[in-house]
Order: C-alpha cells, then sequence, then structure tokens
C-alpha cells in the first residue's frame, strides 16, 4: 500500500477502530472515486490492497511500458536505420545495420550502397557544422568502398565560409548555420546556382584568410589556398576560378601564373583572355610562348618516352690530340680531375671557353680557371711578363694565388682593367674585387668619380661582410684582399697625371680609410690636405705617397707651412698645422707681426690705445693657440728691445717717451710672466728681465716727475695706462723669486761696498720706490732690487736687520756698525724711562697683545729697530708680533713665519691660553688677513669637529672648535671675521663637501650659518638657509627618517613660521610626538607655533592640541580646547534633539555625561592657571548638564540646554524648585523676572516652599512686592490666588508698603489690624499725614 510508509496519515485515512466512541465506517477513497465519472475503481487501481472495489480479473500489478501484453496491444514499433546511428556518430553501427538491413536481402547491392552514399552525403552537408556528424558520413562512405573525396572538399568549404561569415557579424551564428545548412544542402541536388553562390563566398572567404595570415597575395602558399577553390569547381562542374590569376596579372608575377594554370588545368581560351591584364612585354612574350605550346594527348607522351629509353650512345673513337669541342668535353671525362684536364687544352689551344666549362665542373679550381682564362687573353709579351716565375709549363702548371698576384699586378701596372673586369665577371662574380676593378676603370678612364664613389663603397660593404661570416663564400682570403686593395689605390695615386686628379681620388678614398691596413697611408689627412692646397699653387710632393709615414707627412706638411707663411696665406697655414699636428708657434708670431705692419701703415700704431689691445691681443692668442712659453718669451722681449728709451734727464721728457717707458714696462711684464710659467723656471732670465722692468719704472717716475703739472690732467683723463695693464702679468710675488736668501744681511749692499751705476736722478727715484716697496710689504722684491743696483738702503737694512734679530740668525753684537750705533743711543736715551715704556700700552709698538719680558733684549731692539724704520714699519711690527707670539707659543720665530698666517691663526685659537680670541684678533690685524681667508679657515674648521664630533676619521691636529662648545664659543669664532655673514657663506659652500650620509653635520652646518646671518641681519643668506633647510628636509631626511635631526633643525634655526614645512612632514609621518620631547619648556615660540599650527592646519585634532598644551604646561589652552569640545558636543545634540523630546532620545545620558567630563576637566585646568571667569563659566554650565541629567534620570521631559534666549522665560517659570531656576540663569547669564516668578510659583500655584528658598538666596525687597502686586491686579485671579497674594505680603518687612499693598487689595483685616498694633500704627498715621 502506498501509504504503508506513512501510518499515521493511513490511520488518519483510514482508521481501523472508534474515534470518541463512534464506530469507525467501512467507506473508502475509492467508494468516493466511484462516484465520480468516468473513473471506475472496480477496473482501476486493483494492485492496491485498500480497493476492496477491484475484481477478480483485474491486474494486481502497476502498468508500465515493459509488460508485453501492454506492449503487444498499445505499443508502435520502429526499427533504426543507419541514418540514425550517423545522426549520433556511430558510423561502423550504420554500417552494421546497413549490411544487415539492406544488403542481405537485396539483390542490387551497387544501386543500394550507392543511394545510402547520395542519403549520407546530403546528411553529411546538412550536419557539415556538427564535427562527430560529418565525420561519421565520411567515414561511413569510405566502409562503403565511396569515393568521399567530394563530401571532404565540401565540407571543408562549407566550414571556411562559415568561419568567415561569423567573424564579419552579418546574423547570429545559429542563423548563419540554418542559413549556410540549406544552400550546401543544395548541393546534393546538383543545382549550379546554390553552388555559384557558395563559390563567390568562398572566393571571398580565402581572399580573407591570406589577408589575416599576411601572406603575399601571388606566393605559393596563397595558390595552395586558391587550390581549394578549383577543387569545389571541378566538382560540381563550376568554370574554374580566375581571382588568383588575375592578381598574378596584375602584380606581372608571370611565373606563378604559368605555375597555377598548370597545376588546374586551366584552357588555352581562358588562359589568353587573363594574358591582357599583364604589361605589354610579358603579354606579348607569354602569348608567344602560348601561341608555340604543341599539345600532345597522353597517349603520345607514353610512345615518345618508350622511344627515348631505346636510344643507345655509341662511343666514338677519340684521338690523342682532339680538337673538335666535343671530342674534347668527351676526352674530359676519362681524365681524372676533368676540369685540370680542360684548362690544360685551354692553355694549348688558346681556348678561353674551355676554362669557363672547367669551371662547371665539381671541385673545380676557381682561381686556377681564372688564371688560366686570363693568360689565354693576353699577347706573348705579356703572357712572358705575368709567367716569367713559373719555372714548368704552363699547360701542366696549377696557377695559385702568387700567380694571380703577378698576374693582377702586371695587368694594373699596363692599365688593363677590361681582361681583370671580364674574368671576375665569369669566374668571380660575388668577389669584393669587382666592384674595386670597376671603380678602377671609372676613375681611369670614364673620370666619373660619382659612380667610382658607389662602387668603392659596395666594395667596402661586401669586403665587411666577408670579415663577419663564420665562411667565407670567395676563395681569395680577405688578407689578400685588403692588402691589394690598399696596393690599388696607391697605384691609381700613383698614376694620376695632374693635382686635380690627385685631389679627385683622395678625396673619394678617404671613405675607406677605416678598413685598409695598418701600414697603409691615411688618406683622410692626404684628401684634407689636398682641399686644403686646392686653390694655391703649392703641390703635394708625390714621394709621400709612396714612402707614407707620420713623420715624413709632419716634414711635408712643414715645407708646405712655410711656403704658405711666404704667401700669407695664414689661414690654410693654420688648417695645414691642424692637420700635421705640427706647433703653431711661428704662424701665430708671422699672424701677428702681419697685423703689426698692417697697424702702422694705415697709422693706428701711433694710438695707445691701439698698441696696448694689439699686445692684448698677441697675449690671449699666445694662450688660445698653446704657444710655447719661450717663443711668446722671445716675442715679447724682442719687441720690448725695439722700443729704444731716451737717457733720462730733468725736465726734458714729453708725453711720447712715457707712453714709451710704459709701453716697454708693460711687454717686459708680459715676457716674464710667459718665462715664469715653464715646468723649470729659469731664475737668471726672470731676474734680468725684472732688472730691466725697474730700469722702466726708474725712467718712468722721472719722467711723471718732470711733466707733473703739465699733464697731470691728460693723465687722469686716459682710461687704463700700460702701467695698469702691466699689473695684471705682474711676477714679482712669484715663490721662485721670493727666496729665502733675499731675506738675509749676506749680499745686502751697505755704505761702504755699496757702488750704484745710477746717476744722481736714478737713484733718488730708485730710493722712492725702494720706499714705497717696504711700505706695501714687499721685502723680497727691494731686497732684490738694490742687489740688481747695488744700492744701499737705509730702511731695507734696518728691516732686514729686524728679521734677522728675530729669527736669530744674528745678534746685535754683529750687526753693521751703523746699526749697533743705532741701537746703543737709544737705549741710553731711553734708560730713564723704561718703566714707563713697559707699562705703557703696546699698541703703538705692536698689534699683538701680549705681556712683556722687561728683560727681553731682543724685544728692546726690536722696538728700537722699529721706531728708527721710516718705511717698512708695518713689516717690523709683523715682526716684532710673530716674534712675541713664538715666546707664547713655545717656537721659533722661524717656525712660526715659514708658516702660512692661517695656520699661526689656527695655532693661537687651538691654544688653551686665556684671551685667545683677542689674541687672534689682534694677529689678523697686524697680518692683514682678508675676512675670506679667516672665513675659510672657521668655516674648515668647524665642518671638521662635526665630522669629528659623527665618528668621521680627521686631522690628529688639536681642533679650535668642538660641537660641545655650543654656540657662544661659535659666535666668538664668527666675530673673529670682520662680517660674520661671510662665514655663513662659506659654512654653506662648504655643505657641498660633507659626505652623503653625515646629515647631521649638514643640519648643524645650517643651524650655524643661519646664526651668522642673522647676526648681520643678512636676508639674502637667511633666504639660502632656508632653501637648503627645506631641501634637506624634504629630500634627505624624511626618506632616511631622520625625524630626530628634523626637529633638531627646526628649533636650532627657530624661524618656525618660515619652517611649517616640518610640521607637516612630521605629522603626515606619525612624528609629531617627538617636537615635544625636546627640553624646551622656555622656547615660548615654540608653543606657539605648534598651537598656531594645529589650529591653523588641524582645527579638528582636539587630542594633538591636548598633547602640546599638557607638554608645555598650557592650562589655560588645555581648558579652552575641553570647552570648546564640550560646547561642540552640546551642538551636536542639539541637532539631534530638535524635533523630539529630549528623554526619548538615544544616548542622549551618555553624551551629556561626557560633556560634563569635559567641563570639569575644562574648569580644573582653567583654576590651575589662574583663570577663574573661564573657570566659573564652566562650572555654571556644568552645573545645568548636571540638572539636565537629573531630569531626564527621572524621565522628565523638561529641556534645559540649548535654550534660545526667548525660551528663557516661560521654562524658568516652569521650573518646581528654585535653585534649578537660579542654575538655569547663572548657565545663560540671565537675569529673570523675580516678581513674575515669585507670581507664578506663589500668588498662582501657592508654592510657599519655593518661597522660602528663594528667601534664603535673596532678599524680598519693597519693589518686589509691587511689582507682584502689578501683575496681580492686570491678571484675573481667582479667590485662591488673593490668599496667596494675602499670605504672601506677610513676609514684607516694609510695614507702609505691607500696609499699602493690603489696603490696595482689599485685605482690610490687615490693614486694620496694622493700623491698631501699637508697633506699626504711629508710623502709619505719620506716613498717612506726610
Amino acid at each position: 500500500m502506498a501509504l504503508a510508509p506513512y501510518p499515521k496519515l493511513k490511520a488518519a485515512l483510514f482508521p481501523q477502530c472508534a474515534v470518541h466512541g463512534i464506530p469507525s465506517l467501512d467507506i473508502s477513497l475509492y467508494h468516493l472515486i466511484k462516484s465520480l465519472h468516468p473513473f471506475d475503481p472496480s477496473r482501476l487501481f486493483g494492485w492496491q490492497s485498500a480497493n476492496t472495489l477491484a475484481v477478480g480479473d483485474t491486474s494486481n500489478e502497476l502498468p508500465h511500458f515493459s509488460r508485453p501484453d501492454l506492449i503487444n496491444r498499445y505499443a508502435i514499433t520502429e526499427r533504426l536505420d543507419f541514418l540514425y546511428y550517423l545522426r549520433h556518430g556511430r558510423p561502423s553501427f550504420a554500417f552494421g545495420t546497413f549490411l544487415v538491413q539492406h544488403l542481405a536481402k537485396s539483390k542490387s547491392s551497387k544501386q543500394q550502397i550507392q543511394c545510402a552514399a547520395e542519403e549520407a552525403y546530403s546528411l553529411g552537408l546538412v550536419h557539415f557544422c556538427t564535427p562527430s556528424v560529418a565525420a561519421s558520413c565520411v567515414c561511413f562512405l569510405e566502409l562503403l568502398g565511396v569515393e568521399s573525396f567530394k563530401l571532404r572538399v565540401d565540407l571543408k568549404v562549407a566550414n571556411i565560409i562559415l568561419d568567415h561569415l561569423s567573424k564579419l557579424n552579418v546574423e547570429s551564428t545559429f542563423g548563419l548555420k540554418q542559413t549556410l545548412a540549406e544552400k550546401v544542402a543544395k548541393l546534393s541536388e546538383c543545382e549550379k546556382t546554390a553552388a555559384a553562390e557558395l563559390l563567390v563566398l568562398l572566393e571571398e572567404a580565402v581572399s580573407d584568410n591570406i589577408n589575416k595570415q599576411g601572406l603575399s597575395r601571388t606566393s605559393y602558399k596563397s595558390g595552395q589556398e586558391w587550390s581549394l577553390v578549383i577543387q569545389f569547381c571541378k566538382l560540381h562542374g563550376l568554370k574554374l576560378s580566375t581571382t588568383f590569376l588575375h592578381e598574378c596579372a596584375e602584380a606581372n608575377d608571370w611565373l606563378q601564373f604559368i605555375l597555377f594554370i598548370q597545376l588546374s588545368n586551366y584552357q588555352a581560351d581562358e588562359v589568353n583572355a587573363l594574358l591582357e591584364e599583364f604589361n605589354p612585354p610579358l603579354k606579348d612574350h607569354l602569348l608567344l610562348a602560348f601561341n608555340n605550346l604543341q599539345i600532345i594527348s597522353c597517349r603520345e607522351m607514353d610512345g615518345y618516352q618508350s622511344n627515348t629509353e631505346s636510344i643507345k650512345i655509341e662511343k666514338m673513337h677519340i684521338t690523342k690530340n682532339p680538337t673538335d669541342l666535343f671530342q674534347i668535353l668527351l676526352c674530359c671525362q676519362d681524365k681524372s680531375p676533368p676540369w685540370h684536364y680542360l684548362t690544360s687544352e685551354a692553355v694549348r689551344q688558346q681556348a678561353p671557353i674551355l676554362t669557363i666549362l672547367a669551371a662547371c665542373l665539381r671541385d673545380a679550381n676557381i682561381l686556377h680557371c681564372l688564371c688560366v682564362w686570363i693568360i689565354t687573353h693576353l699577347d706573348t709579351i705579356t703572357v712572358e711578363e705575368a709567367t716569367n716565375h713559373i719555372k714548368d709549363s704552363l699547360e701542366h702548371h696549377e696557377f695559385d694565388l702568387h700567380d694571380f698576384t703577378m698576374i693582377w699586378k702586371l695587368l694594373l701596372k699596363k692599365q688593363n682593367s677590361k681582361v681583370l673586369i671580364r674574368g671576375f665577371q665569369l669566374f668571380q662574380k660575388d668577389s669584393p674585387l669587382l666592384h674595386l676593378l670597376h671603380m678602377y676603370e671609372m676613375c681611369q678612364e670614364n673620370k666619373n668619380y660619382s659612380e667610382a664613389k658607389n662602387r668603392l663603397q659596395e666594395f667596402h660593404m661586401c669586403l665587411t661582410s666577408l670579415k663577419t661570416a663564420p665562411k667565407p663564400s670567395c676563395e681569395i682570403p680577405v688578407a689578400w684582399l685588403q692588402s691589394q686593395a690598399t696596393a690599388l689605390l696607391l697605384l691609381m695615386l700613383q698614376q694620376c697625371q695632374t693635382q686635380y686628379e690627385l685631389r679627385k681620388l683622395l678625396q673619394l678614398f678617404a671613405d675607406i680609410d677605416n678598413i685598409l691596413i695598418s701600414s697603409g697611408p691615411n688618406f683622410k689627412k692626404l684628401s684634407a690636405l689636398s682641399q686644403i692646397l686646392q686653390d694655391t699653387a703649392v703641390p703635394i710632393n708625390p714621394d709621400i705617397l709612396c714612402n707614407y709615414s707620420l713623420e715624413n707627412l709632419q716634414k711635408e706638411c712643414n715645407e708646405i707651412l712655410k711656403q704658405l707663411l711666404e704667401k700669407h696665406l695664414f689661414i690654410l697655414a693654420r688648417q695645414v698645422a691642424k692637420l700635421a699636428e705640427l706647433p703653431v708657434d711661428s704662424l701665430v708670431i708671422h699672424e701677428l707681426l702681419q697685423e703689426l705692419s698692417v697697424l702702422k701703415n694705415r697709422g693706428q700704431w701711433c694710438r695707445k690705445e691701439a698698441r696696448e689691445h694689439f699686445w692684448r691681443k698677441c697675449h690671449e692668442a699666445f694662450i688660445c693657440n698653446s704657444v710655447t712659453h719661450g717663443s711668446a718669451y722671445e716675442f715679447f722681449l724682442n719687441q720690448a728691445s725695439a722700443i729704444a728709451l731716451k737717457e733720462p734727464v730733468v725736465e726734458s721728457s714729453d708725453e711720447e717717451e712715457i707712453d714709451n717707458i710704459q709701453e716697454k714696462y708693460f711687454l717686459l711684464t708680459i715676457a716674464g710672466h710667459w718665462v715664469a710659467q715653464k715646468d723649470a723656471v729659469p731664475i737668471d732670465q726672470l731676474e734680468a728681465v725684472e732688472k730691466e722692468i725697474w730700469l722702466c719704472r726708474i725712467a718712468q717716475h722721472i719722467a711723471l716727475n718732470n711733466c707733473l703739472y703739465r699733464y697731470s690732467r691728460q693723465f687722469s683723463a686716459d682710461g687704463t695706462s700700460f702701467e695698469d695693464a702691466a699689473t695684471e702679468f705682474a711676477f714679482n710675488k712669484l715663490c721662485a723669486l721670493n727666496t729665502s736668501k733675499y731675506l738675509k744681511l749676506e749680499g745686502l749692499p751697505n755704505k761702504e761696498t755699496a757702488d750704484c751705476r745710477l746717476n744722481r736722478v736714478q737713484t733718488e727715484a730708485l730710493n722712492l720706490l725702494v720706499g714705497h716697496l717696504l711700505d706695501e710689504g714687499c721685502i723680497h722684491e727691494s731686497s732684490r732690487v738694490c742687489r740688481y743696483f747695488n744700492f744701499y738702503s737705509r730702511d731695507v737694512a734696518l728691516v732686514l736687520h729686524c728679521r734677522a734679530l728675530a729669527s736669530g740668525d744674528a745678534d746685535a753684537t754683529q750687526f753693521h756698525p751703523d746699526i749697533q750705533i743705532i741701537i746703543a743711543g737709544r737705549l741710553s736715551l731711553n734708560e730713564g724711562t723704561e718703566k714707563e715704556e713697559e707699562t705703557s700700552s703696546d699698541s703703538t709698538q705692536s698689534s699683538f697683545v701680549v705681556a712683556q719680558n722687561p728683560g727681553d733684549k731682543v724685544v728692546k731692539h726690536l722696538q728700537i729697530l722699529t721706531e728708527e724704520c721710516i718705511h717698512g714699519t708695518s713689516y717690523c711690527r709683523q715682526v716684532l708680533s710673530l716674534y712675541e707670539l713664538s715666546q707664547k707659543l713655545g717656537c721659533t720665530f722661524s717656525d712660526i713665519s715659514a708658516q702660512d698666517p692661517e695656520m699661526v691663526l689656527r695655532e693661537v685659537l687651538s691654544s688653551s691660553q686665556p684671551e685667545k680670541y683677542k689674541k687672534a684678533q689682534a694677529f689678523i690685524t697686524t697680518q692683514n688677513l682678508d675676512s675670506q681667508t679667516v672665513a675659510d679657515l672657521i668655516a674648515g674648521e668647524v665642518v671638521q669637529a662635526l665630522l669629528s664630533s659623527s665618528g668621521v676619521k680627521g686631522t690628529n691636529q688639536k681642533q679650535i672648535y668642538s660641537s660641545a662648545d655650543g654656540k657662544e664659543e661659535f659666535r666668538k669664532l664668527a666675530k673673529l671675521c670682520q662680517d660674520p655673514s661671510v662665514v655663513g657663506a662659506k659654512l654653506l659652500d662648504r655643505i657641498c663637501s660633507v659626505p652623503s650620509g653625515e646629515l647631521a653635520c649638514t643640519v648643524e652646518l645650517l643651524i650655524l650659518a643661519h646664526d651668522c646671518f642673522t647676526a648681520t641681519c643678512h636676508m639674502e643668506g637667511i633666504a639660502r638657509v632656508l632653501d637648503a633647510a627645506r631641501h634637506l628636509s624634504h629630500d634627505h631626511l624624511t626618506p632616511n627618517e631622520e625625524y630626530s635631526l628634523m626637529v633638531r633643525l627646526l628649533t636650532g634655526i627657530g624661524r618656525y613660521n618660515d619652517m611649517t614645512y616640518i610640521f607637516d612632514l612630521l605629522h603626515q609621518n606619525h612624528r609629531f610626538e617627538m617636537l615635544l620631547r625636546k627640553n624646551v619648556e622656555s622656547n615660548g615660540h615654540l608653543k606657539m607655533a605648534l598651537l598656531d599650527y594645529i589650529k591653523r592646519c588641524h582645527p579638528g585634532d582636539s587630542e594633538k592640541h591636548n598633547m602640546v598644551a599638557l607638554c608645555f604646561s598650557m592650562r589655560r589652552e588645555i581648558g579652552e580646547n575641553h570647552e570648546v569640545a564640550a560646547r561642540t558636543q552640546l551642538k551636536l545634540i542639539e541637532s539631534q534633539t530638535c524635533d523630539e523630546p529630549i528623554n526619548e532620545v538615544p544616548g542622549i545620558q551618555n553624551s551629556l555625561t561626557k560633556v560634563l567630563t569635559l567641563l570639569k576637566d575644562a574648569a580644573e585646568s582653567y583654576s590651575k592657571d589662574s583663570c577663574v571667569r573661564q573657570a566659573l563659566r564652566c562650572v555654571k554650565l556644568a552645573k545645568l548638564i548636571t540638572l539636565q541629567l537629573y531630569f531626564l534620570n527621572n524621565n522628565q521631559n523638561i529641556r534645559l540646554i540649548n535654550l534660545q534666549r526667548h525660551d528663557l522665560v516661560n521654562r524658568i517659570i516652569s521650573l518646581p524648585r528654585f535653585y534649578q531656576v537660579s542654575v538655569v540663569a547663572d548657565a545663560y547669564d540671565y537675569i529673570p523676572d523675580w516678581a513674575e516668578v515669585l507670581y507664578q510659583q506663589v500668588v498662582i500655584r501657592g508654592d510657599f516652599a519655593y518661597l522660602d528658598e528663594f528667601k534664603q538666596q535673596r532678599l524680598l525687597t519693597p519693589s518686589l512686592f509691587e511689582e507682584i502686586s502689578k501683575k496681580f491686579k492686570q491678571s484675573n485671579t481667582d479667590a485662591t490666588s488673593s490668599q496667596n497674594l494675602k499670605k504672601l505680603l506677610k513676609y514684607c518687612e516694609d510695614v507702609y508698603i505691607y500696609y499699602k499693598l493690603a489696603y490696595e487689595h482689599n485685605f482690610f483685616d490687615i490693614a486694620n489690624k496694622l493700623l491698631q498694633d501699637t508697633r506699626t500704627s504711629c508710623y502709619l498715621n505719620d506716613m498717612h499725614s506726610s
């Protein structure tokens, strides 16, 4: 039973017992169905056990399709044909079914097979897009023994067309398949129209495939693609497609055209029609070829081949000396090797054709064949010359490369290049030498140099490809080709008849100069030389072409240079010198002398400006052309010697003479300048030039004094004189001249030994000039001048004695007697005032501030010599200061004077002596050290100290500055320089020398440089520091995460408003708190800058604001921040509670609690900073929040926060307690109308407890009662309110007001009582009477 698995359902539908005492009825579902037409339970559902109505003959089995009785009575049977199996891709089953169903019982098997093949063909075409069905049909045809080629072609055609149409997206794929299947199915019916339509589509598809594959439209592969179209046409009886043939004709591709028509078997008339599309020449050739064709049938062709195979070749008798060509060819077959026999016969019979045939044989020696071919073309005399080195017979000799070389050279020497050209064309047409021979012919015979250049370039390309090829195709070695090419080019140059031909060939050969052998000539230089000499009569010596070398080239160019200079062709001469890398000394000098001659001829030489400009131009020309120092020295010295000076006579000089003196002075100075630049400086020449200069200076001094008054105005109006120009080239301070021997007393003339050969006027002038030298500190030069002229100068002697005394070279007892007399006289004169001298300020004797030793005689003697000097006093003071400094530093004067002033200054600053900065300042003043020198020293020491502190290895010298010294020590160092901004600039310049990884050093340098610029208000320097700081922060500190250095840079410079980008960088990289780790409690600027930055750039970041304020103990700012946050929260609450009762807003209590906490913190912060008013404001608002929370906790919808001004009156009146009103009024700074409040609370509502609270906090003034009375009169009140007012008036302490108001409100009992009371009656009577 179907309901057996569901017993509960079965029990409910078919109960077996009584339910609730009611017996079950014997009625089943089938009884109910019985009444429904057309169901008959007696005949239906017989298999159900519950069906008691079923008759006995009813089947008790559920009906199904496998029951035989049902099948026999009702089933429709059908046998599966072979087409069914083909549709399901089962060709073997289909073939088996066909054999059983059709062939087994059929008598006409061929007809059955043909019908089955046609049906399979039609089915395959219909299902061409289903590979399994199509393949099954093809396989079925093969099993039947029927050719399946047509079906396969049609299937491929259909699929190609389908792919093509699908890519065009003409319609949906399903629609394409249906449409195409209908057309293809018509092929089985042999419809020409359908086949023609498919042919058009197939041609489009094949053409599109060729384009997509990137094939040439006339290539062989394209023809293979078109073969499918031809097969389709042949299978369906269509005219063969001519699309491919049209394309071949349009492209004039006759070979593919002929090949395609041959493979496809086109008809002659079709082909002739297509020939019209070829160009006329091709069309004529093809027409002629096709018209002469003999069409042979297949049967005739087979007979012709059988007859040819039966022909037998008979051997002919060959004599030993054949003369017939065919006899020679037959004989060579029996020789080994055959090619050698042919070449031998070619030599013997002078038949060049045999060498060509020999070269065609296998393993033939092409070079041997070429040589024999050439020999057979030459006359007897030439052959003897070419083969003179060959001892054996030419017929049996095997020619090699050496033999070919001899033949090659002889023919080229005789200018017989045609035979070589023809031989290479026949035997080695790919050889590079063929291009070279064509070039030779073009140049020597045709003079066609442009075409020769093309041939030469082709030779170059072929030779280059042979060098790079792994296996050269040419039998001749590449090295031989290159060497013979060089020899041929040289031979062509030697065969030139004119300079024009030589120039053309050199210009041609210059392009291949890089591929010739290294020993060959440099054609580029020779071509350039020929081009330079193109328009001159100077020829190139042909010997240079035969014996070329760099040395010979320079000799030839040197000769050419001389000829060009003689012709004054300076530009060409310069080009030749540059080409041969020759010195241009003589060329430049000739050019300048030529220009000098032109200036004199034009009359411009008399102008001083022209002469000065010319001499400067000579100097610059020598520099630009790298003229040797000796040549320049000789030039200027000779020009100076050419200027003759007159003997100086008093009051006889004129302006022209002065100009000559100054010009000679200038030329001698330049000459000395040039000779001083030699590697080994010739001291004798320098001293000789300097002596001549001093003679000019003496003469100039005398001449100027003579005409001082006459030409003073003119001299002052002139521009730069020769003397000023000579200052640029002065060499008097050259180290080679300023040696220590000139500072010694040996060799210095004294009064007794001096024998000056100058006249009186010259001697006086020399004395004055020497005095000027001493005043300028030029001690070496003054000593040399005295020695040059054997001249005695008292001041020079004093100065040198002063130095000798300080250096210890001599003491006072060894001095000249005159000097000893001076010292002794001054000592005796100063004996009485010695103490006064010692205690007086030493600033007049020495600029160096030190405490002198009274017993130091050397110091006294130095002071005496200093005072005795007229000229050179400043130098003597320097000597004295250095001597005193050496005593303090514990070293000798010689040691300290030999050092540079910078080193001495460094020693002073690195010492631990007191007041070292004052001593250093005095030393700087005495030695006249400029600001740049001092700034360089300070900057270098500061950088070294900073690098040493960061771990970089430095020098072992004691440092004058340490990074731990602080800014005060650095300021003292910077003040040593007159302009501290110079120190700042030097520090900035030194940043480039700091290693890239030492960022800390760079930061400190920027800070120190900023201090220097700030000290002098140098705004440009400050701007440079700020720019450098920005660059350093963005490009170095931030990428390397050196945030501590960034903070150091910010706080060190201290320009917070200009460096807010550091705040941004720290904030972006979450390092803002590093600013708060620094000990900057006293830095108020940083506090304000931080807070200002947060307010401007991050106004909503209260956390960061509080963090900054807490770090700097800025309690007021903390309070402000808390207060602002609280009020902001109140605004948010206001926006949330605008449309609904406040007690129903979710989370309102938590929000108010947060506000209360913020207000408490704000009040506490304000109170810590003594901000009482702000703290009180927060307290008042906190009370209001507390009261609001009280109402919310009691679930009362009373809003106290965020009230508007006009809402306060009603809210205050509605509050039940006075303290609540007071809290609200204080929070909003509102003074309520207390009369109105009391009137509402006490009079109207009768709440006298409210009045008691009021009395505790405020006074009940008479005016307050009067206001309440007025409000009572203006309103309509009931008796209860009147009684409340009567009760309220009892609280009035003013008896008169109490009486008055009681009377006005008709409270007569109160009024009478007051009049009858003895305590108040008298007062009231008095008030009434008044």
